[in-house]
């Protein structure tokens, strides 16, 4: 990651955080780093190990795939049209599957 994708991303976090209305402070303590950490992190200064990247996506309500690259949208920018009919074309059943299905590709891709 070059140093200016750093930049980019950090920037995206910290857009998403403010979106949100999260100080530094309490992000980092939902996120469970130091604010010192998270500050380094937000500022360019520290490339997020995977599993901090993980639970920054996921409180912002984003993919990795936005937050890394900018790419996609957020999740929670999704229109509710779209996540309504996700909702009823899936069952229970169907979604535990994709549960299982996503977590052996994450457990695969931190190997």
């Amino acid at each position: 990651m070059t140093d200016e994708q750093k930049k980019e991303m950090a920037n995206r976090i910290k857009a998403r955080r403010i979106t949100l209305d999260y100080t530094q402070e309490a992000f980092a303590e939902t996120i469970g780093l130091s604010a010192s950490s998270y500050t380094k992190i937000e500022n360019a200064f520290q490339k997020p190990g995977l599993d901090t990247l993980i639970a920054i996506a996921e409180k912002l309500g984003v993919s990795l795939d936005y937050l890394v690259h900018g790419e996609n949208t957020p999740f929670a920018s999704m229109s509710i049209g779209a996540a309504e009919t996700i909702m009823d074309l899936a069952d229970a059943e169907m979604l535990a599957h994709a549960r299982d299905v996503l977590s052996r590709i994450i457990k695969v891709k931190t190997q």
